[in-house]
């Protein structure tokens, strides 16, 4: 731990369910919310490393928030703490994740749609309406959707499903609690889309065919 003008600096290692539950928005939300600058990335091992920068007071907030307010579906099971080179970094960034192994961590499992979600997929009037795969940083799939470490959208299978604008301006906007920087994001525009066949495997013109295959098979 370095002292520079009573400012000091720290390095964080958390494993646990710490990749694919939102915890890298939620770093950055409690960085700029107790005012300590620094980064945060995920790692290979899918562990997730922080470096913050602060007054003692702000690394204490900082480190409260850290255990109180983490996402839902997140487990800490291991946190370090290291004293680390002071940068003078200016604000707080999410960096493009690491490959090395600093501690092997767990996937998360696939996680049940949150209420928030299945209020969007219920409301006629919002653009994911009767979307089959709404989901968010605090649920959806996540180990039946990732192909390998660390949980980024490029190692998942929606790397296929570019984001539309609006989805988009979601995922980067740093206020939107429970979409900025969500690797499995989309909507119907831009992500997977549903089809219903018949036996003989033809594409049936159906609006909706989750509705149209349980009559068919009532």
């Amino acid at each position: 731990m370095k002292r520079a003008n009573s400012v000091k600096a720290l390095n964080i290692y958390i494993s646990g369910i710490v990749q694919g539950v939102g915890f890298r928005p939620f770093i950055h939300r409690i960085a700029r919310k107790s005012g300590v600058r620094g980064t945060v990335r995920n790692m290979g091992g899918s562990e997730v490393e922080i470096h913050v920068e602060g007054t003692e007071g702000e690394i204490r907030y900082f480190m409260q928030l850290l255990e109180k307010e983490k996402p839902p579906p997140a487990i800490i099971e291991e946190m370090r703490v290291e004293e680390a080179p002071f940068l003078g970094l200016n604000g707080f960034s999410i960096l493009k994740s690491g490959k090395s192994v600093v501690r092997p961590s767990m996937i998360p499992p696939d996680i049940g749609i949150c209420d928030h979600c299945l209020e969007e997929i219920k409301n006629p009037r919002d653009r994911r309406f009767r979307y089959a795969f709404n989901s968010c940083a605090w649920c959806g799939p996540r180990f039946s959707a990732m192909e390998r470490v660390p949980y980024d959208r490029e190692n998942t299978t929606m790397k296929d499903f570019p984001l539309c604008e609006k989805c988009r301006s979601e995922y980067f906007d740093e206020d939107d609690l429970r979409r900025f920087d969500a690797q499995g994001i989309s909507c119907p525009l831009c992500g997977p889309k549903l089809w219903l066949m018949d036996q003989s495997g033809e594409t049936l013109d159906s609006t909706d065919p989750i509705r149209e295959a349980a009559k068919l098979l009532s």
